[in-house]
């Protein structure tokens, strides 16, 4: 989005100066990019810089990149796009708002869709709990999980033939004296 309609007659401001010149370059407003290498959520500030006026120089001995454009390290963050927009009209400054693409959204291949059959484990009441003995490899199987038919092709147990390990086990085989936490009472360090 690019606003020149209403300029002024007169030439820009430097920044930082009250002075007005021709040779301001035109302001660039985006919002900053994810890092790659975080997971963070993206930042919700947005950006003003300049469009480079000058071209880049490589130091030849160490290698650094140089340049002689005094508007490159100017960079000014907003809280959203309309404050940068409007410090950019105030100042007169030509601008271009970069927007952000637009989110694709595609299609979810596994909504509405019940073709995995999802089994219970064992936390769940009745199916889950453990039958004593060893069963045989014919009598292992997984209850089928909500929404799945209900034929499966194995014989239904009767609620008779389940048995709870916890309502079967015996209070002697309970340790013999509870920890002191569960009684209410404090230990106390040594006194000396």
């Amino acid at each position: 989005m690019m606003q020149g309609h209403n300029r002024p007659p007169f030439a820009p401001t430097i920044p930082g100066t009250n002075l007005r010149s021709h040779d301001v370059p035109t302001a660039i407003i985006y919002r900053p990019a994810r890092a790659a290498a975080t997971s963070a959520p993206r930042s919700r500030h947005w950006v003003l810089e300049f469009e480079p006026s000058r071209p880049q120089n490589l130091e030849p001995l160490m290698g650094w990149t140089t340049s002689q454009d005094p508007y490159r390290p100017i960079r000014m963050t907003f809280p959203d796009r309309d404050s940068a927009v409007d410090y950019a009209l105030k100042n007169d400054w030509r601008y271009i708002v970069r927007e952000d693409r637009p989110r694709r959204i595609g299609p979810n291949p596994w909504a509405g869709t019940s073709s995995h059959q999802l089994y219970r484990g064992v936390d769940t009441s009745k199916e889950g709990w453990v039958q004593m003995g060893q069963p045989t490899m014919s009598e292992h199987h997984l209850p089928k999980g909500y929404g799945a038919s209900e034929n499966t092709g194995t014989p239904q147990k009767s609620e008779a033939e389940f048995l709870d390990p916890v309502l079967e086990a015996a209070i002697e085989s309970f340790p013999a004296s509870d920890p002191p936490a569960w009684i209410g009472t404090t230990v106390s360090g040594r006194r000396g």
